[in-house]
Protein backbone atom coordinates (compact mmCIF):
# COMPACT_ATOMS: atom_id res chain seq x y z
CA UNK A 1 0.00 0.00 0.00
CA UNK A 2 1.36 3.45 -0.87
CA UNK A 3 2.26 5.77 1.97
CA UNK A 4 0.14 8.89 2.24
CA UNK A 5 2.01 12.14 2.36
CA UNK A 6 1.49 13.48 5.86
CA UNK A 7 1.71 17.13 6.82
CA UNK A 8 0.74 18.23 10.32
CA UNK A 9 -2.13 20.53 9.36
CA UNK A 10 -3.21 20.83 12.99
CA UNK A 11 -0.10 22.90 13.75
CA UNK A 12 -1.42 25.53 11.35
CA UNK A 13 -4.84 25.58 12.98
CA UNK A 14 -6.81 24.09 10.08
CA UNK A 15 -9.03 21.63 11.93
CA UNK A 16 -10.98 20.49 8.86
CA UNK A 17 -7.81 19.72 6.92
CA UNK A 18 -6.36 17.89 9.94
CA UNK A 19 -9.55 15.82 10.35
CA UNK A 20 -9.53 14.90 6.66
CA UNK A 21 -5.88 13.86 6.93
CA UNK A 22 -6.56 11.72 9.99
CA UNK A 23 -9.51 10.05 8.22
CA UNK A 24 -7.34 9.35 5.16
CA UNK A 25 -4.62 7.85 7.37
CA UNK A 26 -7.20 5.62 9.08
CA UNK A 27 -8.62 4.47 5.74
CA UNK A 28 -5.11 3.69 4.52
CA UNK A 29 -4.40 1.85 7.80
CA UNK A 30 -1.35 4.03 8.45
CA UNK A 31 -1.82 3.94 12.19
CA UNK A 32 1.75 4.97 13.01
CA UNK A 33 1.12 8.39 11.48
CA UNK A 34 -2.11 9.09 13.36
CA UNK A 35 -2.16 11.95 15.85
CA UNK A 36 -3.70 9.74 18.57
CA UNK A 37 -3.53 12.24 21.43
CA UNK A 38 -5.32 14.95 19.50
CA UNK A 39 -7.81 12.48 18.01
CA UNK A 40 -8.78 11.41 21.54
CA UNK A 41 -9.11 15.06 22.59
CA UNK A 42 -11.30 15.85 19.58
CA UNK A 43 -13.55 12.84 20.22
CA UNK A 44 -13.98 13.78 23.89
CA UNK A 45 -14.65 17.36 22.84
CA UNK A 46 -17.33 16.26 20.38
CA UNK A 47 -19.10 14.22 23.08
CA UNK A 48 -18.89 17.14 25.50
CA UNK A 49 -20.26 19.54 22.87
CA UNK A 50 -23.31 17.32 22.37
CA UNK A 51 -24.05 17.30 26.09
CA UNK A 52 -23.49 21.05 26.32
CA UNK A 53 -25.94 21.57 23.43
CA UNK A 54 -28.51 19.34 25.14
CA UNK A 55 -28.08 21.30 28.39
CA UNK A 56 -28.72 24.54 26.51
CA UNK A 57 -31.93 23.21 25.00
CA UNK A 58 -33.10 21.86 28.36
CA UNK A 59 -32.44 25.13 30.19
CA UNK A 60 -34.45 26.93 27.54
CA UNK A 61 -37.30 24.39 27.57
CA UNK A 62 -37.60 24.42 31.37
CA UNK A 63 -37.48 28.21 31.40
CA UNK A 64 -40.29 28.41 28.82
CA UNK A 65 -42.42 25.87 30.69
CA UNK A 66 -41.92 27.78 33.95
CA UNK A 67 -42.82 31.04 32.24
CA UNK A 68 -46.02 29.50 30.92
CA UNK A 69 -46.87 28.04 34.33
CA UNK A 70 -46.11 31.14 36.36
CA UNK A 71 -47.75 33.67 34.01
CA UNK A 72 -50.06 31.76 31.66
CA UNK A 73 -51.71 34.92 30.29
CA UNK A 74 -48.48 36.81 29.67
CA UNK A 75 -47.25 36.27 26.08
CA UNK A 76 -48.36 32.61 25.82
CA UNK A 77 -47.83 32.48 22.04
CA UNK A 78 -44.30 33.79 22.47
CA UNK A 79 -43.40 31.14 25.06
CA UNK A 80 -45.07 28.35 23.10
CA UNK A 81 -43.18 29.33 19.95
CA UNK A 82 -39.87 29.42 21.83
CA UNK A 83 -40.72 26.11 23.49
CA UNK A 84 -41.51 24.44 20.15
CA UNK A 85 -38.29 25.78 18.64
CA UNK A 86 -36.15 24.49 21.53
CA UNK A 87 -37.86 21.11 21.52
CA UNK A 88 -37.38 20.78 17.78
CA UNK A 89 -33.66 21.52 18.17
CA UNK A 90 -33.39 19.01 21.00
CA UNK A 91 -35.26 16.43 18.91
CA UNK A 92 -32.79 16.86 16.04
CA UNK A 93 -29.88 16.49 18.45
CA UNK A 94 -31.38 13.31 19.97
CA UNK A 95 -32.04 11.93 16.47
CA UNK A 96 -28.32 12.36 15.71
CA UNK A 97 -27.18 11.09 19.13
CA UNK A 98 -29.88 8.88 20.71
CA UNK A 99 -27.70 8.09 23.74
CA UNK A 100 -28.20 11.69 24.91
CA UNK A 101 -31.88 10.93 25.64
CA UNK A 102 -30.78 9.12 28.80
CA UNK A 103 -29.31 12.41 30.10
CA UNK A 104 -32.51 14.49 29.80
CA UNK A 105 -34.01 14.04 33.28
CA UNK A 106 -30.70 14.36 35.11
CA UNK A 107 -29.65 17.45 33.20
CA UNK A 108 -33.04 19.10 33.59
CA UNK A 109 -32.80 18.56 37.33
CA UNK A 110 -29.21 19.82 37.46
CA UNK A 111 -30.00 23.04 35.60
CA UNK A 112 -33.44 23.67 37.08
CA UNK A 113 -32.35 26.53 39.35
CA UNK A 114 -30.60 28.30 36.47
CA UNK A 115 -33.78 27.90 34.42
CA UNK A 116 -35.88 29.34 37.27
CA UNK A 117 -33.63 32.40 37.44
CA UNK A 118 -33.83 32.80 33.67
CA UNK A 119 -37.63 32.53 33.68
CA UNK A 120 -37.84 35.10 36.48
CA UNK A 121 -35.50 37.46 34.62
CA UNK A 122 -37.39 37.10 31.33
CA UNK A 123 -40.73 37.67 33.06
CA UNK A 124 -39.52 40.50 35.28
CA UNK A 125 -40.65 38.58 38.34
CA UNK A 126 -39.10 37.29 41.52
CA UNK A 127 -37.44 33.87 41.37
CA UNK A 128 -39.41 32.99 44.51
CA UNK A 129 -42.66 33.31 42.53
CA UNK A 130 -41.63 30.34 40.38
CA UNK A 131 -41.87 26.76 41.64
CA UNK A 132 -38.85 25.54 43.56
CA UNK A 133 -39.25 21.79 43.10
CA UNK A 134 -38.24 20.29 39.77
CA UNK A 135 -41.71 19.34 38.47
CA UNK A 136 -40.82 18.06 35.02
CA UNK A 137 -40.07 14.55 33.92
CA UNK A 138 -38.24 13.71 30.70
CA UNK A 139 -41.64 12.86 29.18
CA UNK A 140 -43.01 16.30 30.06
CA UNK A 141 -39.94 18.00 28.63
CA UNK A 142 -40.28 16.20 25.31
CA UNK A 143 -44.09 15.80 25.06
CA UNK A 144 -46.02 16.75 21.96
CA UNK A 145 -49.48 18.20 22.49
CA UNK A 146 -51.89 20.12 20.34
CA UNK A 147 -51.95 23.79 21.29
CA UNK A 148 -53.74 26.52 19.44
CA UNK A 149 -53.68 26.15 15.66
CA UNK A 150 -51.03 23.52 15.13
CA UNK A 151 -48.91 20.88 16.77
CA UNK A 152 -46.76 22.34 19.49
CA UNK A 153 -44.61 20.67 22.02
CA UNK A 154 -45.27 21.31 25.65
CA UNK A 155 -47.84 23.02 27.71
CA UNK A 156 -51.52 22.90 26.84
CA UNK A 157 -53.96 25.70 27.30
Amino acid sequence: MDQLEFSPANDEGDLVLWLEQQAALLRARQFDHLDIGNIVDELKGAAHAGRRELAGYLKHIVSCLLSLQSRPRHKPRHWRAKLAEARFGMELLIDDSPSLAADIAGMASRYYDASRRRAARENCSMTSSIRRAQPMSAAELTAIKEVGRGPTRGVTG
